[in-house]
């Protein structure tokens, strides 16, 4: 029994004096392992330290070497370049002699408004008529195109304006502020000497008797007085119409125009052209077009407006719109040119045959468009030409 726990004993010992051994043969393996791997450790550092010295040292090379370029060059790297001036751009990768190496822009094409080292010119902007636009100090190699509102065009902004608006036209008659290229137009209220309801008040104590008394007779004989003014005002036309070839409302007027215009003068094209909403900027253009001659102002402007209307109803138009405008002289020479230019294409066709059925026709048409027409406009139509008379 005393035996068994010592021969025990004795193999634990022999195991554990075995585990030393093992321990005792890896340490020196152990030790080379960590060597090799401080020795790799200090190789990298020692690599990063030598990277990082080297951009330095290129750093400073680059530094001294831009130092040494003067005002108006610039570096390539391994030399200095000059840069060309306002208005020219270079034709080598490295200009060293401006004179040589750089090319002016192309006048009134091109820019280029600073010092510059680039290979191309910028191209220069346009002014836009349609946009209110128009061109305030034209393209040079060195400036780019200024551009400005055109005539009765203001736009308010600070910065340079890619589109004018129209002026304000003052509805009252009063203007307090003109229309700048940079401001609109500011309107002010007509002025009377006493206050408005005062003058209403005064209005109504005079008037009121005499109205009531107008409106009483006005009343009595209104059907009676509206139809002789009628029968009076559409016999007066007939008659004046009765002996006329027949003028058509779609008549092609694109053949008389020199014939229409020279019975008006130009500020009267002018007033007629505007108030058919010809735009402003295109009848600007129209007259600077063809500057010293008024002739041809005249027939451009009459054009631009006749294709913007189109051959219906223009004829008809004209002649009423003269006679709106006060121009009831133009409109009658107008009327009579027309007549005789139709009267000999009628005579033209007579001459082969059916001379008395197209007279009879013209006249039944003729009084058919004055009879069609609303008796207030007839009424109006000739008390315009009576004042103008």
């Amino acid at each position: 029994m005393g035996r068994a726990p010592l021969s025990l004993c004795r193999k634990v010992q022999g195991r554990a004096l075995g585990s030393s051994g093992m321990a005792r043969a890896l340490l020196p393996l152990l030790l080379v392992i960590v060597l090799i791997i401080e020795t790799q450790c200090k190789n990298d550092t020692e690599a990063l330290k030598h990277i990082v010295h080297n951009k330095f040292i290129t750093g400073r090379i680059i530094v001294k070497r831009e130092d040494r370029c003067q005002n108006g060059e610039y570096s390539s790297g391994v030399q200095c370049c000059k840069k060309c001036n306002r208005g020219f751009v270079k034709n080598i990768s490295c200009p060293t002699d401006i004179n040589k190496h750089c090319v002016p822009c192309k006048n009134g094409k091109e820019y280029i408004h600073h010092e510059n080292d680039l290979e191309e010119c910028m191209r220069c902007s346009s002014c836009d008529s349609i946009l209110g636009l128009e061109v305030a100090k034209n393209c040079t190699p060195e400036q780019n195109t200024e551009c400005t509102c055109a005539k009765n065009y203001f736009c308010n902004s600070s910065v340079p304006c890619g589109h004018c608006n129209p002026c304000t036209i003052c509805e009252s008659g009063v203007i307090e502020k003109q229309c700048t290229s940079t401001s609109d137009t500011v309107c002010g209220m007509k002025e009377t000497g006493l206050q408005w309801w005062a003058t209403a008040l005064m209005i109504m104590v005079v008037l009121l008797p005499i109205a009531g008394a107008i409106f009483w007779y006005k009343r009595k004989w209104k059907n009676r007085t509206r139809k002789e003014n009628l029968n009076e005002v559409v016999l007066k036309a007939v008659a004046s119409y009765e002996n006329v070839p027949l003028i058509h409302r779609d008549i092609d007027l694109s053949s008389h125009v020199a014939e229409i215009v020279e019975e008006m003068t130009l500020q009267q094209v002018k007033t007629f052209v505007r108030n058919h909403k010809v735009p402003e900027p295109i009848i600007d253009q129209t007259i600077r077009d063809y500057l010293n001659d008024t002739s041809e102002q005249k027939i451009k402007l009459f054009q631009v407006w006749y294709q913007r209307h189109g051959m219906k109803g223009a004829y008809v138009n004209l002649i009423r719109s003269l006679r709106e405008f006060k121009m009831c002289a133009a409109a009658d020479k107008i009327e009579e040119k027309l007549k005789a230019a139709v009267s000999s294409c009628q005579e033209g066709g007579q001459s082969h045959g059916d001379d008395t059925e197209q007279s009879k026709t013209c006249t039944e048409e003729s009084r058919k468009i004055l009879l069609s027409v609303d008796s207030a406009d007839l009424s109006k139509t000739c008390s315009s030409s009576f004042e103008e008379t």
